[in-house]
């Protein structure tokens, strides 16, 4: 399909072909000249003059019409072989070579000022779309920088968190060991104050163990390492045995359990840890007052309430609870670092389960764990 550029081409290139076009258009009429009469012959000079005034532009169009005339009179228009003009059609010929020349050079011009302003519109989106493909990904850069650096941010509040509350941790136990270590070498100690030191140092230093634990724990949840390893597990089974590893806060827990509870199919060891931290949560939080623990089947579901009888957890600080670090205001001092209910929901949200809370201020708290079914 034949399209206008914007710009048109090399002028000696069409006086080249307006020559050939002249030429050309002389020769048919030659040929054709002994079947029909010359004078109807000067129309195969138009669609010549046409092109060339269509592709290089108005002046060369007049030009090859000029020459078109010219050769036209020359050799076909008596007295032949002179450019003398003795004929009314001499001249109207001459006028209508030079009206297509000027129409078509008109229009084409026309058509390449539109082809160019067409051209400018093409390069001017084009640079638009650049522009605006930069500004994307500037945009996105920046985004990406910004949370970046809201992850700097929340890593450093965390561990500016993770330090002031293992240093007050870390601190107290080992304070209270290294002064009962100290007393315990004294002549003065009698044997009886010596079994308290002693008792004090093995206490303390499980302290520190749980706290490297919680620690531990933490890690390994922030970074997706927590795989559990999944078997059967008997909730009794592993109810008794998170009473069991949370030492004299255990006297306080009372278990009520429905008879015949399928087994989970979840990680021993994760889970104990989940509910031990919950456990010793509601015993500390409810003051030392008994702590129950039941669970049921409800539909497919297995449901396990942890019911403590301390002042309640107030609506907006129910999800707070669960962050590390975080200590609800008024707690009990020496209450731990505030790792042990993030611990829980992880563990327990790794093996499949959810953890909600239920409570109403001065009536306790029911921290609610729910496994979608039994295996």
């Amino acid at each position: 399909m034949f399209r206008l550029s914007a710009r048109s081409p090399s002028t000696a290139l069409g006086i080249i072909f307006a020559i050939v076009v002249v030429a050309v258009g002389t020769g048919v009429v030659a040929a054709l000249e002994s079947i029909a009469e010359p004078v109807s012959l000067a129309i195969i000079f138009i669609p010549g003059v046409l092109l060339i005034a269509t592709v290089w532009g108005l002046w060369l169009g007049i030009g090859t019409a000029v020459g078109s005339a010219l050769a036209f009179n020359f050799f076909f228009l008596p007295p032949l072989r002179t450019f003398t003009i003795n004929a009314q059609h001499d001249i109207v010929a001459l006028v209508v070579f030079i009206t297509v020349a000027v129409a078509g050079g008109t229009l084409a011009e026309l058509a390449r000022a539109r082809a160019a302003e067409a051209e400018r519109g093409r390069e001017e989106a084009d640079q638009a779309l650049r522009e605006a493909a930069a500004l994307a990904a500037e945009r996105d850069r920046m985004r990406e920088e910004a949370i970046e650096a809201d992850a700097v941010r929340r890593s450093d509040e965390l561990k500016t968190s993770l330090l002031r509350s293992v240093s007050h941790d870390l601190r107290t136990p080992l304070t209270a060991i290294i002064a009962a270590g100290a007393a315990l070498d004294s002549p003065s100690v009698t044997a009886e104050e010596r079994h308290e030191l002693s008792e004090a140092v093995v206490d303390e230093g499980q302290r520190l163990s749980r706290l490297v634990e919680n620690l531990l724990d933490v890690s390994r949840l922030e970074s997706g390492k927590a795989e559990p390893h999944r078997e059967p597990v008997e909730v009794g089974d592993l109810l008794a045995a998170a009473r069991e590893s949370i030492g004299p806060y255990g006297e306080h827990v009372r278990l009520s359990l429905d008879d015949d509870l399928p087994p989970l199919r979840a990680d021993p060891t994760q889970l104990e840890r989940a509910f031990a931290n919950l456990l010793e949560n509601a015993v500390v939080h409810g003051e030392g007052k008994p702590v129950l623990v039941r669970s049921r089947l409800v539909g497919p579901r297995l449901v396990i309430r942890v019911v403590d009888q301390g002042p309640g957890i107030p609506e907006n600080l129910r999800e707070r609870i669960f962050e590390p670090f975080y200590r609800a205001p008024g707690a009990p001092s020496g209450t731990g670092s505030g790792l042990g209910l993030a611990i829980a929901r992880g563990f327990i949200e790794a093996n499949g389960g959810e953890v909600e809370v239920e409570s109403l201020p001065g009536q306790g708290s029911s921290f609610v764990v729910t496994f979608g079914g039994p295996e």
